[in-house]
């Protein structure tokens, strides 16, 4: 086991994000974030994490809202 630990500051929005995506009591948020998100590299790696992904309504729904807010937030970086 890794003893080596990081603090992190969450807002509340990003917090209630991350909590929903726990699947069991004993579910650490380490061990949500490296089940939900892909490590950085090759397109394997993202095709990989796509295939072992296994999901509830309520968590697509959360993922699905957070790319919709993303997007509306997007602005022209041109202007």
């Amino acid at each position: 086991m890794n003893r080596c630990m990081k603090t992190i500051t969450l807002d509340e929005d990003a917090y209630r994000r991350l909590l929903a995506w726990k699947r069991a009591k004993g579910d650490s948020f380490s061990k949500v974030i490296k089940r939900v998100v892909p490590e950085a590299g090759t397109l394997g790696a993202m095709a990989q994490f796509v295939s072992n992904r296994q999901t509830s309504e309520e968590q697509d729904s959360i993922l699905e809202a957070s790319v919709e807010e993303r997007s509306s937030i997007k602005h022209d970086p041109w202007t």
